[in-house]
């Protein structure tokens, strides 16, 4: 599972981007399917949250670079029935940076089920990309000099594929690239250009990811292995890229479409249909129920989870149960003046509502830009009622800032 970190869809070619070359996921959607309406979370901790536990953040939301280590993961129940488990990236789920008080008082990867792991953002902070600060399951946090952070992770994820070739197993990778501070990395020609460096910046992931695939197919186990490629918000909002013809600005930290809108793209030899595109609804809470299926689990009853499996879309069959809306509930940094209050949203295939009441036609209005809240039209009427209903469903608070314990 790659994880790429303030990638949005509008920078890749399948989604329309037209500023940037990514060949090897350019190859990987040929060969696979890309879900156009996949749904993420606007920044980085809360997508985190909604992947490893499979629920809303309205459910166990607690600070931003944290998850409550008492939230159950999915990487638990893998380890659990027989799979080797490692990480190597980004974390960002273990200390809060934003609470000082809560300091090294979230998740651990080793808790949530990581057997093997090279991380950034553990216990430690520290710089992402030269002489990164980095923590290991057998080393403590620890500045590799003359180092580059990419690097030493892909390195890491190859050697965990290698090493564990004849076992079942589940890799996850957070790249750390796509996220300022904007650079040039080893091998590109030096810039100062935001526009530039964001290029060669994903250039470099996307030739990471080429490592990876390139390293299953010589071990031979290509065919059989699933290979999903997301990203975990928008882009920032500093990036300009030329998408469908015009120029747009990532929107990372909004709730629009260019902030919840993910590229989300899976190949998997002998399941996915080749070239294929999935128009349905997706959420990242959906990995939860799809990869415990996958392993033959069956999902946890202790909680209310959120997810919908979506491996029969990843079969290409669409047999199974279908995503009819997507919730969000946003508030990455609570009690925090900057936003005083959580933001929430109901999203269906045609129609986007917010908590507030803003209402938008998604198709025609991906900008959003005429709202429709006022409108006294029959059809818009009825499908912002159907919205209001579905929001009204949801806590309006998680548990450890005074919402009832769902």
């Amino acid at each position: 599972m790659i994880l790429a970190d303030d990638i949005g869809p509008e920078t890749l070619s399948v989604y329309g981007g037209q500023s940037y070359s990514t060949p090897v996921l350019d190859a990987m959607a040929a060969k696979g399917v890309t879900f156009l309406n996949a749904y993420s979370m606007p920044s980085c901790t809360p997508t985190r949250v909604h992947f490893l536990s499979g629920r809303s953040n309205v459910r166990n939301y607690v600070y931003f670079s944290c998850m409550d280590p008492n939230e159950r993961t999915f990487v638990q129940d893998l380890k659990n029935a027989g799979y080797r488990t490692g990480a190597a990236g980004k974390w960002q789920l273990r200390r809060s940076q934003v609470y000082p008080e809560f300091y090294q008082q979230g998740l651990h990867p080793t808790d949530a089920g990581f057997e093997e792991w090279c991380l950034w953002q553990v216990d430690e902070s520290g710089e992402r990309y030269f002489d990164p600060l980095i923590e290991t399951h057998q080393a403590p946090p620890t500045v590799r000099v003359g180092e580059y952070g990419p690097d030493i992770f892909n390195a890491f994820a190859i050697d965990f594929i290698e090493n564990h070739k004849s076992e079942p197993f589940f890799l996850y990778y957070p790249m750390v690239l796509g996220h300022g501070p904007f650079h040039t990395p080893p091998g590109r020609t030096p810039s100062s250009n935001i526009h530039i460096n964001f290029g060669n910046m994903l250039s470099y992931a996307d030739q990471l990811i080429g490592n990876l695939a390139m390293k299953l197919e010589q071990l031979g186990i290509a065919d059989n292995t699933l290979v999903i490629f997301a990203g975990d918000n928008g882009t920032s909002q500093r990036v300009p890229s030329k998408w469908n013809g015009h120029y747009v600005y990532g929107g990372k930290g909004a709730t629009s479409q260019f902030g919840l809108h993910a590229p989300l793209i899976a190949y998997w030899p002998n399941n996915t249909s080749p070239g294929s595109y999935d128009s349905d609804l997706l959420e990242f809470t959906d990995f939860y129920p799809t990869f415990l299926e996958m392993a033959g689990l069956d999902m946890p009853r202790d909680k209310i989870y959120d997810g919908i499996s979506f491996l029969d879309r990843l079969k290409g069959t669409n047999s199974g149960k279908s995503r009819k809306h997507v919730y969000g509930w946003f508030w990455p940094k609570p009690d925090k003046v900057a936003q005083p209050a959580p933001r929430t949203w109901i999203v269906t295939d045609e129609w986007k509502l917010y908590g507030t009441g803003q209402f938008f036609h998604s198709v025609t209005d991906r900008l959003e830009r005429r709202n429709l809240q006022f409108s006294a039209n029959p059809i818009v009427v009825a499908a912002r009622n159907h919205c209001q209903a579905l929001l009204d469903g949801y806590p309006s608070m998680p548990p450890a800032w005074g919402g009832l314990d769902p």
